[in-house]
């Protein structure tokens, strides 16, 4: 067969982009190589002695030798309130490792108050995953110009634009993301869990919604832990100094960022929401006597950083060490995972955990609620499965606060300026028995299992444990589609004041269509 006319033309068109897309390719790892190092150690500081935070909790603590200081982070003005509350309280050291740093409210107020830490000489390192830095290039480059601050770019992209053309180079390192989330000031406090820091996760100025998300705030022997974790990461390879891959603006530049910055912060709706936060600050979120804190035992799981670039086995991952620290389930699991992709094996995981008559629930997001549409993929052919086999589902719906007062998962209403519309579920939480929890960044799919690092804590409190269960039946139902089998076999999709559906809820039919495709593509190991 011979081509002419239009297919040859077409043929020639494509070659030609090849070709440029290639040469492309080539230029950037020529004109943009990742630095390497090594580059100058940094370790955690000592906790500051009769510092302000140890004595906040040395008594408490001490009543409880051995026990963590354990308090929940569930309401989003109070998650961002504590981290501003615990920086401005911070004395000698303050380290912060996220996946993503946004360019908004939230992420101005963290800057400002990182700032003014710096400015009295306590000494601030910021680990970010260059993933999640999109648009803040001058603002961190300015930032770590600043005496006593460093910031660092974990798994950098070599162009900072086109960062697109990074992944066709590189595709096997710049896939696999540093996921992990938490903060330790002075060696003393730390706040760890699902959350970024971006208006996503504190208020409703993102244009996507609010996240329904869980953090923790812990004090007590786990701390070291968590910064001998950051440590490891800051120190490994694949964290660059953010010198030697961004260039400060010029000092008019600068200014202009910071105008730019104090400009949003007293916009109208923003004044309203720093006032919320300026009255949870001053009530005390962490740092107030009568804090609610819980005293448990707690372990901290953690990818080694070497997971980035492929060199672990199995054993040394965090899903292994989950299993073991959670333990095998003896009569309930609930399970809360945004992006649930159970593969195979987790079906069958799961189904014999039913079959021995552990009652197993698992609420992930709806089609229509999530903000990854194509990790559904992953997903909802493993449904009907996991319904033969006992197990429960349940999927968040994208108008869950539209038709419900404005309450946390634990029943308590939500402060601030909104009503906060929650339409997106973030939180990663595994409950086993009533007894223990997980809380952190590991959400149960293959990505966090094999390609990402992940960070979370498993706290052994009843107390948290029963109240997180109890709460998904007094909270999910109403804002989630319980998914069950027809008699024909088929899925339906009921929830209360609604009729009963049988098609996947706000998914159109080229949605559907499209996502039957995905089912079938070789893609479920980086889902």
């Amino acid at each position: 067969m011979h081509l002419h006319g239009p297919p040859l033309l077409l043929l020639i068109a494509l070659a030609a982009a090849l070709a440029s897309a290639g040469g492309t390719l080539l230029g950037a790892r020529l004109t943009h190589p990742r630095p390497k190092g090594p580059f100058a150690p940094g370790f955690a500081l000592p906790p500051p002695a009769g510092g302000r935070l140890a004595t906040a909790f040395a008594a408490r603590l001490a009543a409880h030798p051995g026990l963590n200081a354990v308090h929940l982070l569930i309401d989003p003005v109070d998650a961002l309130a504590a981290r501003l509350e615990l920086i401005a309280a911070a004395e000698r050291s303050i380290e912060l490792q996220y996946y993503i740093w946004q360019d908004d409210t939230a992420g101005a107020l963290m800057l400002g108050a990182l700032r003014t830490a710096a400015a009295r000489g306590v000494r601030v390192r910021v680990l970010i995953d260059d993933n999640g830095t999109a648009g803040m290039d001058e603002i961190l480059a300015t930032l770590d110009t600043l005496p006593h601050v460093e910031v660092r770019l974990f798994n950098p992209f070599p162009l900072r634009r086109l960062r697109v053309l990074g992944y066709l180079a590189d595709f096997h390192r710049l896939n696999r993301r540093m996921h992990n989330k938490a903060m330790v000031v002075d060696g003393t406090v730390a706040i760890l869990g699902g959350r970024n820091i971006g208006d996503d996760y504190f208020n409703r100025f993102a244009p996507g919604g609010l996240y329904m998300d869980l953090d923790v705030a812990v004090a007590g022997p786990v701390v070291a832990e968590v910064a001998r974790q950051f440590d490891l990461y800051w120190n490994a390879p694949p964290s660059i100094p953010s010198a030697l891959l961004l260039t400060p603006p010029a000092p008019a530049r600068a200014e202009a960022l910071l105008t730019a910055e104090a400009a949003r912060l007293t916009a109208p709706g923003a004044a309203a929401y720093v006032a919320a936060l300026g009255r949870a600050h001053a009530e005390g979120r962490v740092l107030a006597p009568d804090a609610p804190f819980t005293f448990a035992r707690a372990e901290l799981v953690f990818d080694p950083p070497e997971k980035i670039v492929g060199r672990i086995g199995s054993r040394r991952m965090l899903w292994r060490h989950l299993i073991r620290a959670l333990g095998t389930p003896k009569r309930d699991l609930v399970l809360i995972s945004p992006y649930l992709v159970p593969t195979r094996s987790g079906v069958k995981t799961l189904a014999r955990y039913a079959r021995d008559g552990i009652r197993v629930r698992i609420l992930t997001n709806s089609f229509a609620a999530s903000d990854v549409p194509l990790v559904h993929s992953g997903y909802a052919h493993r449904r009907a499965p996991l319904l033969r086999r006992g197990v429960e589902l349940w999927e968040y719906a994208a108008d869950a606060e539209k038709r419900r007062p404005a309450t946390d998962f634990l029943a308590r209403r939500l402060k601030g300026t909104s009503p906060f519309s929650r339409n997106k579920l973030h939180a990663k939480v595994f409950a086993v028995d009533r007894t223990r929890v997980f809380i952190g960044s590991f959400n149960f799919d293959p990505r966090s299992m094999r390609l990402n690092t992940e960070l979370g804590v498993v706290i052994d409190a009843p107390a948290i444990a029963e109240a997180i269960t109890d709460s998904f039946d007094d909270f999910v139902p109403e804002r989630a589609w319980r998914v069950t089998l027809a008699p024909t076999g088929g899925l339906r999709w009921s929830r209360p004041g609604e009729a009963e559906r049988s098609a996947e809820p706000g998914a159109t039919l080229g949605a559907r269509l499209a996502l039957a495709i995905a089912q079938r593509l070789p893609i479920e190991w980086m889902l």
